[in-house]
């Protein structure tokens, strides 16, 4: 269900006004794609009866915006239609006799007027709910079609409120969270993207889409954060393995930036907030032909710490250390050939930094000079340097406190054309390259000896071609991927010794996938798919100690594996579907090299087994959208890195992954979207989930987590959000965001983690728009300051702070 907010109140006031309705889940003029779908000829069964359901089931089966007020319909009666024929034929004949007429809106949305009179009289009629169009369901574009548990929040400042970066947006969302530490991925029911130790070699459980081009891990971490000029994030929820493949176990994160139109368009955004919170954004887009299109935006933020890290200041990276920023550049070209309107060509260049700041701050026992959490100071490895380190004479250690700084680059191309009227191609072509610095801060200060510095390197191309096919009864998606990983990473540290180590990896994937639904009888439809995935590794290890080569070793693996997936889809009513499905999600196996010793290790595959029950509705007069998810997902063999030796001067480098036990999880995600009228807006979402490792034993190391829930995986996840905008200019916004409490992430040696506190925070925003377009909004975030962890090593010892207050003005303006 999605979690997009309502058009800004006033226009869509305008429209209703005008007898035209509105959709209430996306602004109509944010939402591109629609116009090759009106031109598109497929089956389209329309009943007669009632005409208000009979618009509302020719959008959804269309896959079209259609905006209108209900008033409009209200006693009117439609001869229905069936055949093949295009949007706008259809239409035609489904309005035929009725009066009303249409005509075709910003972005193509196909808005239907009553006579004037009657518009007039609609000025106080009700609103209607438009179709969400999708961009990660290789099987569905739009949200009324997909089966999968989606999650959508708009990126466009009419949210309720306003998000400012990927990870604010996944609070809205039921059973989705941010890692627990800023380079640490997103948690999907209870998963982490990276695994159940996060940071671990490996495979990810979900993959980061930036404009359909997969990120790498590195660009997962640190790649594109703010959401200026984007138009939604979608988060998959469960197992996508079926269609996105070996990198999907746990669900996948797509974002999707606001694409060139043929028209002139812009948007300026400009931000100051506590903190010394700076951040500006410019986007610009118009024709250059025709044909041609573009789309040029660029976004730059930063913010200070408002950590107390006061005995760094005299190393080299302090002023780098303590200043959270992060920016975009972005360009798009659109191409639609003159001779033929079925195809597109969308070109899309970027470059993203990203640096954060560090939110680990010393409790009372992490050493006898720490004052305690309430003084949050993260100066760890500074002033309050542990006694241990103190007994071998050292008064600091900032050799162990790293500052990562990444920088990703994108190339993507995506083609679309229509083969024919009910099939269609599909091009994907993504290129990207990350590299993430890690020195430690004192690197660079004159006289220090003691230091760490290194880089992660990975790139990723991938090339898929997809056909799809829907003529009503019969629906059938077929496609061929192709991917090649090349990682990289290097390390050096002054320590005890001089050491170093680099590290190579290569992996080949290969696919063939397809899903086919078939509707055999009229309010039910079969849908079976599945994916044959091959890959092929290989690795390359070298540790080196004060100059001399300790160990050089390669490692190999191969893997084929074939993925089912299985649905049953029936339709209750026009507005009411109900999915029951079956989907296996796959991580692949692979192998690996101590580098401490060039120990050669393997690890089998992990997969996930999930059956989900979804149901989409619309209630109230179309103004009330509800969807719903049931799931219960088996887990086994799943990969856990281990460090073999924790005495070692580099205890990391004796790390291998192993496989260990089997785990279950299940729970519900529920979502609304309600217009309650032309003024007021309600979005919400709650999720509840369980979760238990039924078996973790790995007894050699002394590891047992049997009967534990997941790590940062609360029971209970709760959003209610407002939107409300008055006639005169003003609007009003705010959300109360909730977890419960949750266990901290596993660490060997500590056999029971430490249990996180559940908390409460509170966003809210109130603006004004100007006539001349502007928009200025005073927000806050965490508006009670409420603290929170979302680590904790314990009792008492070190804790991850959550996000903590900001308060400040933002000026928007578009046109």
């Amino acid at each position: 269900m999605s979690l997009i907010p309502f058009p800004a109140p006033s226009a869509r006031a305008a429209l209703v006004a005008l007898g035209l309705g509105s959709t209430a889940l996306v602004p109509l003029w944010a939402l591109p794609g629609i116009a090759q779908a009106q031109s598109l000829a497929r089956s389209i069964q329309i009943p007669a009866g009632p005409l208000g359901p009979a618009l509302t089931s020719l959008g959804r089966q269309a896959g079209v915006q259609l905006s209108f007020a209900p008033t409009a319909t209200a006693g009117r009666m439609t001869a229905g239609f069936s055949g093949m024929a295009s949007v706008e034929a259809a239409l035609a004949a489904v309005l035929a006799g009725t009066g009303l007429s249409y005509q075709i809106g910003p972005d193509n949305v196909i808005v239907v007027t009553a006579p004037l009179g009657e518009e007039i009289a609609a000025a106080t009629g009700g609103l209607y709910l438009g179709s969400v169009v999708i961009y990660g369901d290789r099987s569905a574009a739009t949200l009324e079609d997909s089966r999968a548990s989606v999650a959508i929040v708009s990126g466009q400042p009419v949210d309720a409120p306003a998000v400012q970066t990927r990870t604010q947006s996944f609070a809205r969302m039921a059973n989705v969270q941010a890692g627990d530490w800023t380079t640490s991925g997103f948690v999907i029911r209870g998963v982490n993207s990276e695994g159940f130790v996060p940071g671990a070699a490996g495979a990810p459980l979900a993959s980061f889409y930036l404009d359909g081009v997969q990120q790498t891990t590195e660009g997962t971490r640190l790649g594109q954060r703010g959401m200026f000029d984007v138009e939604q994030v979608e988060v998959y929820r469960g197992p996508q393995s079926t269609m996105s493949g070996r990198a999907a176990l746990a669900g996948a994160l797509y974002m999707r930036s606001v694409r060139p139109d043929f028209t002139r368009s812009g948007a300026v955004q400009v931000t100051v907030g506590t903190n010394g919170r700076r951040q500006i954004g410019v986007a610009f887009g118009n024709r250059l032909s025709e044909s041609l299109a573009y789309r040029i935006s660029a976004e730059y933020s930063e913010v200070q710490s408002d950590l107390d890290f006061s005995s760094y200041q005299h190393l080299a990276r302090y002023d780098d250390f303590v200043t959270g920023d992060y920016s975009t550049v972005r360009g798009q070209i659109l191409w639609q050939p003159f001779d033929n309107e079925g195809t597109e060509v969308l070109v899309t260049l970027s470059r993203s930094t990203d640096s954060p700041t560090s939110n680990d701050i010393a409790g009372p026992g992490w050493s006898s000079t720490a004052p305690g959490y309430d003084a949050r100071r993260g100066d760890i490895w500074g002033a309050i340097l542990p006694d241990y380190y103190r007994g071998l004479g050292l008064t600091e250690l900032p050799a162990f406190q790293e500052l990562r700084e990444g920088e990703v680059f994108n190339f993507g191309v995506e083609i679309t054309h229509d083969i024919t009227d009910v099939l269609r191609f599909t091009s994907m072509t993504g290129l990207s390259r990350s590299v993430t610095d890690r020195g430690s801060i004192n690197l660079g200060t004159p006289g220090a000896f003691l230091y760490t510095d290194g880089q992660f390197t990975y790139v990723t191309g991938s090339q898929e071609f997809r056909f799809n096919y829907d003529d009503g009864d019969l629906r059938w998606v077929a496609g061929l991927y192709a991917s090649r990983l090349h990682n990289e990473s290097w390390r050096e540290s002054m320590l005890l010794s001089f050491d170093q180590s680099e590290t190579a990896m290569d992996l080949e994937n290969y696919a063939l996938f397809g899903e086919i639904g078939y509707r055999f009888a009229p309010a039910w439809t079969i849908i079976a798919g599945g994916r044959f995935d091959w890959i092929r590794q290989s690795e390359t290890s070298h540790y080196a100690v004060n100059g001399v080569a300790t160990t050089t070793s390669t490692s190999s693996y191969a893997d084929a594996v074939f993925l089912p997936s299985l649905a049953l889809q029936y339709e209750v009513s026009p507005n009411h579907t109900i999915s029951f499905g079956y989907q296996q999600g796959y991580r692949p196996g692979g192998s690996g090299v101590r580098s401490s010793d060039g120990f050669q290790f393997t690890y089998d595959q992990e997969t996930a087994h999930n059956i989900e029950v979804t149901w989409r509705g619309r209630l109230l007069d179309d103004r009330l959208r509800i969807g719903a998810s049931l799931f219960h997902q088996d887990w086994r063999n799943q990969q856990v890195e281990v460090v073999t030796d924790p005495t070692h001067p580099v205890p990391r480098s004796t790390s291998i992954i192993v496989n260990a036990g089997r785990s279950t999880s299940y729970g519900a995600e529920l979502e609304m979207a309600w217009a309650v009228n032309d003024s007021l807006d309600l979005v919400g979402s709650l999720g509840l989930l369980h979760t238990r490792f039924d078996d973790f034993a790995l007894g050699t190391w002394g590891i047992d987590y049997s009967g534990l829930p997941f790590p940062n995986a609360p029971e209970r996840t709760l959003s209610l959000g407002f939107r409300w905008q008055g006639g005169s200019g003003w609007h009003a916004a705010g959300a109360i965001n909730h977890a419960s409490s949750s266990m901290s992430r596993l660490e060997q040696g500590v056999p029971v983690p430490m249990t996180l506190d559940g908390y409460t925070t509170v966003d809210a925003e109130i603006g004004y728009t100007f006539r001349d377009g502007p928009t200025l909004t005073a927000y806050a975030t965490n508006l009670f300051d409420t603290e929170y962890f979302t680590y904790e090593a314990g009792p008492g010892v070190l804790a991850t702070l959550g996000a903590r207050r900001e308060m400040g003005l933002r000026l928007d303006y578009r046109f």
